[in-house]
């Protein structure tokens, strides 16, 4: 136990007596982590924020059918097991149904041309902690709910169609709010029903049910078998060209505005490409270095390290006195490119946020990628001083007796 300290203090005198090349080997480390640390950092950052700001505007990822003019409830239901399909829902064949919206107590405002969408689990639209609206239930847009003057989960409202040839009086559905959708997840004034209740309310202003008071109706109107139109979303970018390529597969053609998410797709996949090359490049390069360098100071010191056996140091311990260097060397180079890379973002966040109109950090590294990065580095440097490890043991306490160079 007594001999750590002296392994340490041998490593230690050595680098500094080998000051210019221990200085060569550590910013030639950092030359090497610090272009990884930032593409890595800009990967984790920049491109991680626009891919979560793409899955937060839906209908980047939304598929839409061509040339098709029905669907039946078992093709729905079949896509909807789909693992790339986050969001399916029938619709009548208006994809925004539009009625008036009143609250029948107290006067509430009349608010007009309101778009009503089917939705159901998983839409988009509904986010995180807002359920589902069951029949005779509704959510509302934050617009909508301004304009009816801000209304509270459990209060009434009435969904107005307007007079058709054999109602000229129109007719009128009453719902309960279920939920209220933060502002800016859905900009429109508009309301999301079950599936059911919209097909309701569409096949009225058909002609298809009578009367004004559709609230009878509600609970024996049966679900519909065949859809117009489906309200379709991919779970992410991948998935969605999976997706469309299935269907394409199934005989349904479908497309979807993807350009963005294309131009995003291929940056990750650059930057997975970059980040990759360079790793392995530098994690080589780091271990040539060191295992050069090692070689070269074990080359250069053989008889004052064959007098140290002499005194006493066992192939053991000569066995530590490398690893112990590049763990110094791993440690010192790993710090700086640690202040290099903090350096340079900050310049490079100053210079270029602008540019890419972001609030974020550009780049951006957790504490977990440091000191995994840090890891990487001792691991690498520990193993490229094997071979020096190995070739310091072959020296003999005969040698500096024999002075044998």
């Amino acid at each position: 136990m007594m001999k750590v300290p002296l392994i340490c203090r041998l490593a230690f005198a050595d680098l500094r007596h080998a000051r210019v090349a221990t200085l060569c080997q550590i910013f030639g480390l950092a030359a090497l982590l610090v272009p990884l640390l930032i593409i890595l950092g800009i990967k984790n950052g920049y491109i991680e924020d626009r891919t979560q700001a793409l899955l937060e505007n839906p209908e980047d990822l939304r598929i839409q059918f061509v040339g098709q003019d029905s669907f039946s409830a078992e093709f729905v239901q079949e896509l909807r097991q789909h693992p790339d399909v986050r969001y399916i829902g029938a619709h009548p064949i208006q994809l925004a149904v539009q009625s008036d919206f009143a609250v029948p107590v107290n006067g509430g405002p009349l608010v007009r041309n309101v778009t009503l969408l089917a939705t159901g689990a998983g839409d988009p639209y509904l986010g995180d902690g807002v359920e589902p609206p069951a029949r005779g239930e509704l959510v509302l847009s934050a617009a909508l709910d301004g304009q009816l003057g801000g209304l509270e989960v459990g209060d009434l409202v009435e969904v107005l169609m307007r007079p058709n040839n054999s109602e000229p009086d129109g007719a009128y559905l009453t719902f309960t709010v279920s939920g209220i959708l933060p502002a800016g997840v859905w900009g429109r004034t508009g309301a999301l029903l079950e599936t059911g209740d919209l097909f309701l309310l569409q096949d009225w202003t058909h002609g298809d049910v009578d009367g004004t008071d559709l609230n009878p109706s509600r609970e024996s109107y049966p679900d519909p078998e065949k859809f117009p139109l489906v309200r379709l979303y991919a779970t992410d970018v991948d998935g969605a060209f999976r997706l469309v390529e299935d269907l394409a597969r199934s005989g349904y053609a479908s497309g979807a505005s993807l350009e963005k998410a294309a131009d995003l797709l291929s940056l990750r996949n650059a930057l997975n490409s970059g980040f990759n090359t360079v790793a392995i490049v530098g994690l080589l390069g780091v271990a040539i270095t060191f295992t050069a360098s090692l070689w070269a100071a074990i080359s250069r010191n053989r008889r004052p390290i064959s007098l140290l056996r002499v005194g006493g140091l066992s192939q053991t311990q000569a066995f530590l006195l490398p690893a112990t260097q590049a763990a110094l060397i791993g440690t010192v180079g790993w710090v700086l490119s640690v202040c290099l890379y903090a350096l340079l973002t900050g310049l490079l966040n100053i210079a270029l946020a602008s540019t890419f109109r972001v609030d974020e950090a550009l780049a951006r590294l957790s504490m977990t990628e440091f000191l995994a990065s840090a890891g990487a580095t001792l691991v690498v440097s520990l193993i490229a001083s094997l071979g020096a490890a190995y070739a310091i043991t072959s020296i003999t306490p005969e040698e500096g007796f024999l002075d044998v160079r």
